[in-house]
This record gives structure tokens, C-alpha cells and sequence, in this order.
């Protein structure tokens, strides 16, 4: 099994037809499919079930589909890397954020620093937390911005300022008008839009009050959650410059009093990818500063 026969098996994965895929590659059908026929052979399995119009993938294919994608994709940066290292700053920077950066990131440190190396590119990837770090330990992403807590070890990581949690309430809430911030007995009676990067976070917070919350909505996004509070569904729990960013003024935002809401995001690389100009010339970029006690 070589790239050479990944790239095809994806290409006729994705088109659904031997014809389409060998013009998407620019080589004729039969190599093609002599190729397709040798990685099936290899792997002793049958990949695609051949049907008049066309080709649709089996559960065998389907599995291979994923690591497919991950090994290009691999090969692909390996060999964008290396020669971006012999060429000096330049090429692509493969950055990782979740949502709750927005109100945050592109700031005037990446702007800066994009400015000075106008041969880089930046190609995006958006996720979760969790997502982004797996990536980045698989060596898919070079530098990921991150949101506390997450397990920091084998990370080289850049911290932003703290902020606090804050509820954001439709206006009909008008007894928090004059309210500054909220206790979390103030939220028992309230219908809760939950991000759930937090979930372990508000479940013990409330435990130890002993009550039990109202959510009538649990996203991955916390643009969701601030959107769905917006349309007057509920109250949404999110980070306070994100909740600001997305403001468009039918809602009333209010920090948890409690310290425990604290979090903060964190631009993160591995070692490895810190060996490379590029990444050590993004992160000098970002002063240190302290983590979160």
C-alpha cells in the first residue's frame, strides 16, 4: 500500500465513479483501476461494490476512507514542512481553533506577524479542544488555540488573559437588570443553554449546590449557544469575550460570580513542531504569561 494508491482509492471514493476519478487525477482509466485492484489485492479485502453507474464504497472502504485522509494529509504537510524549512519562513501554517476564540483571535499579534511573513499561508481548522489536540499529537496541525482546562503535558503553550463565565439572558430576565453579576442559586429557575466543553465544570459546581439545573439545550459551538439565547430560548453559559463578540443586542450579559468559571485560551504547538522557524517565529510572537492557579 503506497500514497500514490491512497490518492486514487480517495478519489474514486469521493466521485463515486472510476471515469470521474481518473479525469479529477489526470490519467487514463485503466491504470486506474489497476491501481485500485493491486490495493485491494494487498489488503485482501474488496473496496468498492461496482454497480452500472458507477462504484459506491463497502464497510472495508469506508474504514480506509479515514485513514486515507489522515495519511495524505500527513504527506502532505511532511513534504510542505520540509521544504518551507529550506526555503526559510514560508509555506502554509496549519492553525487549530475552536469557536470561543473568536472574540480573541485573529488578534494584532497573528496580524503582525502575518504582515512580516507574507509568503505563509494559514490553512483552518475548527473544532473542539479535544479534536484540535489530537491533531495536533498526529502532527496535523502545527499550532492550535485551545481552551482551559486540557491536559498541557508534552505542550509548548502561550496563554491569553483570563476571563470569566458569563450568563447571557434573554431581557425578559428584567430582575438581573440592575445586576452586575449572578450567584449560581440565581440560575435553579432559569432554562440553561449548556456549551458542552463545560460539562464536567458546571455538573460539580452545581452538585455542590445541591440542586439540579434546567438545560434545555447542550451544543459543541458556543456561537450556538449565544445564537439559540439570542432567539430568546434560554441562557446561555459562555466565555465573556465571545459572548461580547456575537452581541447583537437582545440579550444581557452577566459574569458568574463564582472563580471556578475562570478560563482562559491557550495557543498551544508540540516540541517538534516548535523545532521549525516557522512555529518558533509565530509563538515568539505571544509573550508568556501565567496559567490559570
Amino acid at each position: 500500500m503506497n500514497l500514490k494508491q491512497l490518492r486514487y482509492f480517495l478519489a474514486v471514493a469521493e466521485e463515486g465513479q472510476m471515469t470521474a476519478a481518473a479525469k479529477r487525477l489526470h490519467v487514463a482509466q485503466p491504470p486506474l483501476s489497476y491501481q485500485i485492484k493491486q490495493l485491494e489485492l494487498e489488503l485482501g479485502v474488496v473496496l468498492f461494490k461496482r454497480l452500472p453507474q458507477g462504484v459506491t464504497v463497502t464497510a472495508a472502504g469506508q474504514l480506509l476512507v479515514g485513514y486515507a485522509q489522515q495519511l495524505t494529509q500527513l504527506s502532505a504537510t511532511a513534504e510542505n514542512k520540509v521544504r518551507a524549512l529550506a526555503q526559510g519562513i514560508t509555506g502554509t501554517l496549519n492553525l487549530g481553533t475552536v469557536s470561543s476564540s473568536a472574540g480573541v483571535m485573529p488578534n494584532q499579534a497573528l496580524l503582525q506577524w502575518l504582515k512580516q511573513h507574507p509568503d505563509v499561508q494559514l490553512d483552518l481548522t475548527e473544532g473542539n479542544t479535544y479534536e484540535l489536540l489530537d491533531d495536533l499529537h498526529k502532527r496535523l496541525l502545527d499550532v492550535a488555540i485551545l481552551r482551559t482546562p486540557f491536559n498541557q503535558q508534552h505542550l509548548v503553550c502561550r496563554y491569553f488573559p483570563a476571563e470569566r463565565m458569563v450568563a447571557v439572558l434573554p431581557r425578559r430576565y428584567s430582575q438581573f437588570a440592575q445586576r452586575r453579576q449572578l450567584r449560581l442559586s440565581d440560575l435553579e429557575q432559569l432554562p440553561l443553554i449548556k456549551y458542552r466543553r463545560f460539562n464536567e465544570l458546571f455538573h460539580m459546581a452545581f452538585l455542590e449546590q445541591a440542586f439540579e439545573p434546567s438545560y434545555v439545550m447542550t451544543c459543541d459551538d458556543a456561537r450556538t449557544a449565544m445564537h439559540w439565547a439570542e432567539q430568546q430560548i434560554g441562557v446561555a453559559l459562555v466565555p465573556r469575550t465571545l459572548a461580547e463578540t456575537y452581541d447583537g443586542g437582545q440579550v444581557m450579559i452577566r459574569s458568574l460570580a463564582d472563580r471556578r468559571f475562570d478560563t482562559q485560551l491557550v495557543l498551544a504547538t508540540t516540541p517538534e513542531s516548535l523545532a521549525t522557524p516557522m512555529v518558533a517565529g509565530l509563538l515568539a510572537q505571544f509573550p508568556q504569561a501565567q496559567a490559570l492557579d
